[in-house]
């Protein structure tokens, strides 16, 4: 399944018919994949996969529905250039909010470290913090993700901790706060 169509799919849906935000946003309430009204907008894409990655569709078009909810992702029309992969999406709501950036990472560490049934209650309480600060994710990206989630080499744990304490990319678009420093610096230097 082309995680990209299904996000694509689901945001068509939703153009047509706000049940389809309002019945996944529900679904967010139980375990994935046991809320009835929402097997006619994920089971087409799913019906061939291991139950861990119905699990994570589930999960990921849940926790996108919220998003779309909070008016930050799916109601206008992001480019993938716009959003984040999560560990990214992470950095730049750190950058944006010091006071809170130990927090934070403190998650995103316990994120790291959560198994699959850990899983959904921890990443809920971070995507949703990256809607309310307007950071657009990834979600094809995230679902992909949370599909491999419990590869015994952990794989996308590992991947995920390099992206988020790299060091920032120099020249990064769409990241507020990286190299916003020096762009606030270089105005004041030029100011009398």
């Amino acid at each position: 399944m082309n995680e990209a169509a299904f996000f694509e799919q689901l945001l068509n849906s939703a153009k047509k018919d706000t049940a389809v935000v309002a019945s996944l946003r529900r679904s967010a309430a139980y375990d994935p994949g046991l809320y009835p009204p929402v097997f006619r907008y994920v089971e087409p894409y799913i019906h061939n996969l291991s139950e861990w990655r119905r699990t994570a569709t589930y999960l990921a078009a849940a926790y996108w529905a919220l998003a779309v909810r909070m008016g930050r992702d799916g109601d206008k029309d992001n480019t993938l250039a716009e959003a984040h992969s999560l560990p990214k999406a992470l950095r730049v709501l750190q950058a944006r909010s010091a006071d809170t950036s130990k927090t934070i990472e403190s998650r995103f560490q316990a994120l790291l470290d959560a198994d699959t049934d850990e899983l959904q209650w921890r990443l809920r309480h971070l995507t949703s913090q990256l809607s309310a600060a307007g950071i657009a994710i990834d979600w094809p990206s995230l679902l992909k993700d949370l599909r491999d989630w419990s590869n015994p080499q952990r794989r996308v744990q590992v991947h995920w901790a390099r992206q988020f304490w790299s060091a920032p990319e120099a020249n990064s678009k769409g990241d507020p706060g990286v190299g916003e420093n020096t762009k606030t610096q270089s105005k004041a230097k030029s100011s009398p």
